[in-house]
């Protein structure tokens, strides 16, 4: 097999790994080494009681999951039909239906929960084209198969993506009832094993107290907070609670700490925009619903803090998107164990809830790497050598022969044969570009008449003690020029040995081609595969 051959093989085994890593591989290592359910390696449930398939049978496993945010004509400012849309929400679909499929339900959860943001313009599309984004949320996530809704409870949040702030909810509320007509309610509780939930809209906390929007949210939270709390409690929010600037979310965070922003519309006064609850609404949602752990979402990356209340601290969790194309290179989701028996009167109360981040492949650097690894590609079957490694090997053979014979030349340079005095060199140009010395013996032998008189042999002129450094050096030196891929200058060469070099460079783009051709022919079927393979319906 030649050089070049054992190349092509050797790049065409890189792709095929490459892609089975990036398009399949890299979505199982979540389930397969990096992520575990909590309630696993803690140590509240080393006296828990283990089933046949491993994992403490006094827990409910819950996969908790933010800003899917699918992207619309409201998020790159392009025509709705498009080519270069399609391409990208095809391909940011892709991800987060590989992600559900491959890194999340082999945990085999129990609940799923969305904390908000299912569509990115979701209150300024149409009827027809919210609908359409459903359909692509349904298929991303499974939730019209029958897996999913025979198996799993799902639980879902409203954002601000979703139905809008305050202010839009008040000017439109038929984007309202168009959510809660698919999502249900916009403020509910339930119960995972025997812990609540309890899930705002936390779009209207901080709107005016007076008006209808705000009211309906503040009056379920009064209703909770009257009731007699006999579980522990998770408060889910989209938006983060209040935090202090530049909080510190260490140590999962990727990007710079976000500040709040909050905006009022100029004309109702209602918020149009915040980053987080305000602090005073914070604090009052934390007393009334006296929670253990909050969770939220909306700043598309992970922090962890942790709020005082009257109660004591409470541990909030942000959690990043599962969306690699919403700003956040680490795409992530949780993995939430909820006790299903009441706890020991000796049991802190947050035992109950238990919570594990997960991170998904980072796909813009596998996209990099297929950009890094065509480029590679290319160069490497463009400027591969024809015989292989082995002409480096033999050009430094070469070289080292050369420095060689020009020591030995100057160490015994009036050591030279009187023979060579009667024959001379003539130069002679290959086909392939180059030069070779033939050895002729002259008619008359040439009279010698000292050792360092010049010698005259033709139309050329010689030195006697040179003839014999002319004849090794040429003999060694000149053969590192025989080889067809050494580098000669066009303009030094004959025409004949111009057209050749440029035959080769011909020739060379034309093997590259072919090799090229080769590699793809296996991989472009094995990337196809694992396109529709995971795009189709299972």
């Amino acid at each position: 097999m030649k050089g070049h051959e054992k190349l092509t093989l050797l790049l065409c085994l890189i792709w095929t790994a490459t892609i089975l890593y990036g398009e399949m591989f890299s979505f199982y290592m979540p389930f397969l080494f990096s992520c575990s359910w909590p309630h696993l390696s803690s140590s509240s449930s080393s006296d828990s009681t283990m089933n046949g398939k491993g994992y403490a049978a006094d827990y409910v496993k819950v996969a908790v999951i933010a800003d899917p945010q699918i992207m619309d004509k409201t998020s790159l400012r392009l025509p709705s039909k498009s080519l270069a849309l399609e391409f990208v929400q095809f391909y940011t679909d892709l991800f987060m239906r590989r992600a559900f499929f491959s890194s999340i339900l082999p945990f085999k959860p129990e609940v799923i929960l969305f904390l908000g943001d299912y569509f990115d313009g979701g209150p300024y599309l149409s009827d027809d084209e919210w609908q359409e984004s459903l359909s692509r949320l349904k298929h991303m996530f499974g939730l019209n198969t029958e897996e999913i809704h025979s198996t799993v409870k799902v639980y879902h949040l409203p954002g601000n993506h979703d139905i809008g702030y305050a202010t839009l909810q008040s000017h439109k509320p038929e984007v309202v009832r168009r959510y809660e007509k698919e999502f249900g309610s916009r403020n509910y509780q339930f119960m995972v094993g025997k812990v609540e939930f309890v899930a705002i809209d936390a779009q209207t906390v901080d709107a005016n107290q007076e008006g209808s929007v705000a009211s309906a949210t503040w009056n379920f939270v009064s209703n909770v907070s009257s009731d007699r709390q006999l579980h522990p409690r998770v408060l889910l929010s989209h938006i983060p609670l209040y935090r202090r600037d530049w909080t510190d979310c260490v140590p999962h965070r990727g990007s710079p700490i976000i500040n709040q922003r909050i905006r009022h519309n100029i004309y109702d006064k209602e918020v149009s925009y915040q980053n987080y609850i305000t602090e005073e609404s914070s604090n009052q949602l934390l007393n009334l619903i006296r929670p253990v752990i909050v969770l939220s979402g909306h700043d598309h990356d992970q922090c962890t803090v942790t709020h005082e209340s009257k109660g004591g601290p409470v541990t909030e969790h942000t959690l990043g998107t599962i969306s690699w194309q919403q700003g956040n290179l680490y795409p992530s989701f949780m993995l939430l164990s909820a006790r299903k028996t009441p706890l020991s009167d000796t049991s802190l109360p947050e035992e109950a809830v238990l919570t594990r981040l997960c991170f998904l492949p980072m796909q813009t650097h596998i996209y990099i790497w297929y950009i890094v690894l065509f480029v590679l590609t290319i160069l490497s079957l463009l400027l591969w050598p024809t015989s292989g490694l082995s002409f480096c090997h033999h050009q430094f053979d070469d070289m080292v022969e050369c420095v060689r014979k020009l020591i030995n030349i100057y160490r015994d340079g009036t050591k030279e044969k009187n023979e060579d005095e009667n024959y001379e060199y003539e130069m002679i140009w290959g086909a392939d570009g180059s030069m070779h010395l033939v050895k002729k013996v002259l008619a008359q032998p040439v009279t010698r008449t000292n050792n360092i008189g010049p010698v005259e042999r033709g139309n050329a002129v010689m030195r006697a003690t040179a003839k014999k450094s002319v004849n090794q050096l040429t003999e060694v030196c000149l053969s590192m020029e025989t080889n067809a891929d050494s580098e000669v200058d066009p303009k030094k060469l004959p025409p004949r040995a111009s057209k050749s070099k440029a035959k080769m460079v011909i020739q060379r783009f034309v093997r590259t081609f072919r090799m090229l051709i080769l590699i793809a022919a296996v991989n472009v079927p094995l990337y196809m595969m694992f396109l529709f393979k995971d795009w189709i319906d299972k």
